[in-house]
């Protein structure tokens, strides 16, 4: 009994010395465009002054740091590949093969479409790359066999059904100034493989309130998160070297120089291309016979009075989601907000330079020509946090759908534009005529150009049976003289022609 005590005590001791040398996530930071910020933190406990942790498989370049508590020093972190050993299951003829080895076996391989053989003997070696093995038979003979070829394989003992397999890991082995019985260390760095995907959706209370509301979709293919605090950024950072990987993270003797581009890198803007796959529910049977014989009325969850807490750090918005746990090959969506804001019916029209008279020298007009009106809604953000770019869906009252859009980043109290359809019933066209013509008016260098005045005029007809607010837009390549009800003249700086 004792003897038994003294070995559980020890496979305790080590089994907690073991643990006690793994940093967990305590923190992790989102980005849309796929990369996230991790802070791991643990305590270790140095033998000889060193200890060794994991290095994450893709540090992103100049982001791996390793800090200590007060008054601990490292005097030097060397990053080495070590060979690890791994078990794992034999699931075909191959691998329980190689599995066996060194095993009495009996091997029954045919030899062409119609006779079979069976060899029984030792199974000395199996070679991989060309799918042969070896087997010493009773009576001495070595007999070759190809694995393709094998119909039934027995083990004539207690057969191995575990692999042995060689793993490639890197470690950072980190040396102390002196030696500690045990100190605590904070692990940060970015990486790829977790990226959030908000989205948004509208729904129209009256006609000057809608609801907006948000989710994020988290996906997962980088590593395991359990009870950590995450965060998901709104903004456009600055990362000078992108998606480039620290050095440390290989083996090869690379000039570090290697790693540095030559062109700037952009910022997080944008999305990859994600496809939210959710996991099959099972349901419950349906027959095929049931009728249904009315639509019952539900008091829909009204989702107005939630928020996601939040603070904004300098340029960014971080939207604080709380402790999670998120599984690696996962995909996690959480509800971020729900808010009331105002909007306007807004209708918005397009006129391109139709004419174009710099250009091509005559009036080419075509008077029935009808512009593209659309129908949208002008949402004014009156919350503390901005919008970000995302898709946005739009249903009625009903729930009916309306439209789908996207949204455009919106700082807090700028507004936004949300379209949604081809308003056919109302009519715009436009009209445009040589009024006068002067010649000899300017000469530059050895040409002399003429004074050509235009008028043009744009005809707005509403057909729907309310009135509506038109934002008209129209493009002219010409100095605008005159004007009429308070059309404002914006001048762009692009120079195109002498004009």
């Amino acid at each position: 009994m004792r003897k038994q005590h003294l070995v559980l005590m020890f496979f305790f001791i080590w089994c907690f010395s073991s643990a006690q040398s793994v940093l967990t996530p305590t923190q992790i930071n989102v980005f849309k465009n796929g990369t996230y910020y991790i802070v791991k933190e643990g305590t270790v406990y140095p033998k000889l002054n060193k200890v060794s942790l994991d290095v994450p498989v893709l540090p992103l370049l100049g982001t791996y740091w390793i800090n200590t508590a007060k008054d601990v020093n490292i005097s030097k972190i060397t990053y080495i590949t070590d060979t690890l050993k791994s078990k794992t299951t034999a699931e075909n003829i191959p691998e329980i093969v190689k599995a066996n080895k060194g095993k009495l076996v009996r091997v029954s391989y045919k030899c062409d479409d119609k006779t079979s053989k069976e060899i029984n003997g030792v199974l000395q070696n199996y070679f991989e790359m060309s799918g042969m093995l070896k087997i010493k038979t009773a009576d001495a003979k070595t007999v070759y066999v190809l694995v393709s070829g094998i119909n039934d394989f027995a083990v004539e003992e207690t057969p191995a059904d575990k692999l042995t397999n060689d793993s490639l890991v890197r470690h950072a082995n980190i040396e102390f100034d002196k030696s500690y019985t045990s100190t605590n260390l904070k692990l940060v760095y970015m990486q790829t493989g977790i990226q959030w995907v908000p989205s948004y959706n509208i729904k129209l209370i009256s006609d000057k309130e809608l609801q907006l509301e948000m989710k994020g979709l988290v996906e997962n293919d980088a590593e395991e998160i359990n009870n950590c605090d995450l965060t998901l950024t709104v903004g456009n950072p600055q990362f000078f070297y992108g998606f480039t990987v620290d050095p440390l993270a290989y083996q090869s003797q690379s000039s570090v120089a290697s790693f540095y581009p030559t062109t700037k890198s952009g910022g997080l803007g944008y999305y990859g291309n994600v496809q939210a796959q959710e996991d099959k529910k099972s349901e419950p049977p349906y027959d095929a016979y049931d009728t249904v014989i009315s639509t019952p009325t539900y008091s829909w969850n009204d989702y107005s009075t939630y928020s996601t807490d939040g603070e904004k750090t300098n340029d960014l918005y971080m939207y604080k989601l709380g402790k999670v746990s998120l599984k690696m090959g996962t995909k996690s969506s959480f509800l971020m907000f729900s808010m009331n804001l105002p909007y306007k019916d807004v209708y918005e029209v397009d006129i391109y330079d139709v004419v174009n008279y710099s250009y091509n020298s005559y009036i080419g007009n075509d008077p029935e020509q009808k512009f593209n009106v659309y129908h949208s809604l002008k949402l004014t953000n009156t919350s503390t946090n901005p919008l970000t770019t995302a898709p946005v869906f739009v249903m009625d009252e009903n729930l009916q759908p309306l439209s789908q859009d996207q949204m455009k980043y919106t700082p807090v109290s700028s507004t936004v534009s949300v379209q949604l359809a081809k308003a056919s019933d109302v009519i715009v066209k436009n009209t445009e005529e040589e009024g006068a013509k002067s010649d000899d008016t300017k000469k530059y260098g050895r040409e002399t150009y003429m004074k050509v005045t235009i008028k043009g005029s744009v005809v707005v007809e509403n057909l729907q049976t309310k009135k509506i607010t038109l934002s008209l837009t129209k493009s002219l390549t010409a100095e605008v003289t005159t004007t009429s009800d308070s059309g404002i003249v914006k001048k762009t700086v692009t120079v195109q022609v002498v004009n």
